[in-house]
């Protein structure tokens, strides 16, 4: 702290303070200047000071590709699933914004933030056994056998099926085939595979066996066998009304099919959302 003396013509004489921050207090000034980002909760030491780096997102959220992260003028590097264009950095997949620890380039040491985005977590894809039950599609048939892409297994049945526009997004895991004899009990030297099932009819079925490039199913059981097909006429979703026939609800027209009659609780999972596949 100082002492001026102001001394003038015709005025008194006047004694002026002026206060002269020290050192300490200047720093302490300039450690209290730090730029909070509220949208993202990270924040990491720059030159012994607290920062945060500016992204376009939260931390946590989720980006697909293509998603503009922020701009490089922020410090920020490209890191696993991100790229740098233009002199911004974007998505490359699909997943969570992150960012990694805070990094030191350079002769200045100069503070860089790698961004990264993490995809989720896939589960393995399950092994299918002999006896698991099985959700197929029909893909062709044949006189002997009816060919069938597995599409679920049993256990993932509860959010694969809600529509048919879910359904088409399955990854295949396997093909299997419906022998003729597999088809239902009783006789079967007079069965014709065009009357118990149609391509692109979604059924329940047993694996009975591993073959050699497929898996033998069987629909013999009564829980087994087509629980989604539309009319060959109207393409309309069509409703069974016994084991061997199904009805359009728009025509009135009746086609043959070797109709499922699954359990209660696989019912309600496999059917609650039939209307809306239409």
């Amino acid at each position: 702290m100082t002492t001026q003396s102001t001394v003038g013509p015709n005025s008194r004489h006047r004694t002026r303070t002026k206060k002269i921050p020290c050192k300490q207090q200047q720093q302490r000034r300039r450690d209290k200047t730090i730029a909070w980002n509220y949208d993202t909760p990270l924040c990491v030491k720059q030159n012994n000071k607290m920062s945060t780096p500016v992204l376009r997102f939260p931390l946590g959220g989720k980006v697909v590709p293509g998603d503009r992260l922020g701009s490089i003028r922020e410090n920020l590097l490209p890191s696993n699933g991100t790229y740098e264009q233009g002199g911004h950095l974007y998505a490359s997949v699909v997943g969570t914004l992150g960012v990694d620890d805070a990094v030191m380039k350079g002769k200045s040491k100069k503070v860089y933030y790698p961004v990264r985005v993490s995809p989720p977590e896939r589960k393995p894809p399950r092994v299918l056994q002999v006896g698991h039950v099985i959700l197929g599609r029909v893909t062709r048939l044949s006189i002997q056998q009816a060919f069938v892409e597995i599409l679920a297994c049993e256990g993932d049945f509860s959010n694969t099926v809600g529509t048919e526009h879910e359904a088409n997004l399955l990854v295949p895991m396997g093909e299997g085939m419906i022998r003729r004899e597999d088809v239902r009990t009783g006789a079967t030297d007079q069965i014709k595979l065009q009357e118990f099932f149609r391509p692109n009819d979604l059924v329940l079925a047993r694996i009975m066996s591993l073959g050699d490039r497929r898996y033998v199913l069987g629909t013999a059981e009564p829980s087994l066998g087509v629980i989604r097909a539309f009319s060959a006429t109207s393409n309309a979703l069509m409703i069974p009304i016994s084991w061997r026939e199904m009805e359009c609800p728009v025509t009135g027209d009746k086609e043959l099919r070797k109709c499922a009659k699954p359990p209660p609780k696989l019912m309600s999972q496999l059917i609650s959302q039939q209307s809306e596949a239409g």
